[in-house]
């Protein structure tokens, strides 16, 4: 009994820890299909799953927890923060749990997993638990999120780590995976685990990076600014040699319509992604302009808003 109620003090503790912090950091995300406009599951690594948890709460998301004693705090941490907890793991009651998710998922509720849970080995995909996007037949996102404060935990098999309050943090929710019912589960675990791991990287390290090329190239989908004041042809030319070198790039060009007179959009089109002619509130990575000399010059003071 007192171990019970200790641990149920402990994810008390967790719970206003976890709401405390989210509530003071600095967000950015970056969400590439708009993982609430359809059904989903969303994979995620063991060790970074706080950040994603409490950032998507109050969803009503299905989330497995393991019969551990740590399982069980952190079974009451999530239904604090509005999840359904589903207990089970690999090596105790894992085909009830997988069941039991499979029926929340025919409802209509978005599932989240720790693919590599509950015990690794660290970044290895469980092709198990993608059974389920397989049998509803529902897409898999892969998810990041990072702060860059953070406590990390080097003696847990996971590196598990914790936010600190008043910290800078990118979410990464990568392009949505489909499986589908005569695939290989043990193939598409290695897709999974490749785009998971690609995140990752990105959010732990590159996001964070002060030189242009490394952040633009690990990016999983930049969006760049072409300001044209006065010569359309050459932002044309430079959005050419860009797209070549960062192909995963979203160009919006801004420019004046009469400016576009002349030139033949068919023809470019499918290099540049939007055409605006007044900047509204937008988020980019990377602004591009070209001064008074017709020679481009960058503000690479990434994510900027206008």
């Amino acid at each position: 009994m007192f171990n019970l109620d200790f641990r149920k003090i402990l994810s008390k503790i967790a719970y206003y820890y976890i709401a405390f912090t989210k509530a003071t950091l600095r967000v950015r995300d970056i969400d590439l299909v708009g993982r609430f406009d359809e059904q989903s599951v969303f994979a995620l690594w063991h060790g970074e799953q706080i950040l994603p948890l409490c950032l998507n709460s109050g969803k009503s998301i299905v989330a497995m927890c393991s019969m551990s004693k740590d399982g069980e705090i952190q079974a009451g941490v999530l239904k604090d923060f509005g999840y359904i907890a589903v207990r089970g793991s690999t090596s105790h009651r894992a085909q009830r749990a997988l069941i039991e998710t499979l029926r929340y998922a025919k409802k209509g509720h978005f599932i989240a997993f720790t693919v590599d849970g509950p015990k690794g080995p660290v970044h290895k995909v469980k092709s198990g638990l993608l059974l389920v996007s397989q049998r509803i037949g529902i897409r898999l996102i892969p998810i990041s999120a990072i702060s860059k404060n953070s406590l990390t935990f080097n003696k847990s098999w996971d590196k598990f780590k914790v936010p600190l309050p008043f910290s800078k943090t990118v979410a990464v929710y990568g392009s949505p995976i489909k499986i589908d019912i005569d695939d290989n589960l043990e193939e598409k675990a290695l897709i999974v685990e490749k785009e998971l791991n690609k995140l990752s990287d990105f959010a732990n390290k590159y996001y964070w990076s002060k030189n242009i090329d490394e952040y633009l190239l690990h990016h999983p989908q930049p969006k760049i600014l072409i300001k044209n004041k006065n010569n359309i042809k050459i932002c044309i030319n430079k959005i050419n040699e860009l797209k070549q070198k960062y192909p995963s790039t979203k160009f919006t060009l801004v420019t004046k319509e009469k400016d576009l007179n002349g030139i033949d959009l068919q023809q470019n089109i499918e290099i540049i992604d939007k055409i605006t002619y007044s900047l509204k509130k937008q988020q980019y990575d990377v602004c591009y302009g070209l001064n008074f000399l017709d020679s481009f010059f960058i503000n690479s003071n990434f994510n900027l808003s206008f």
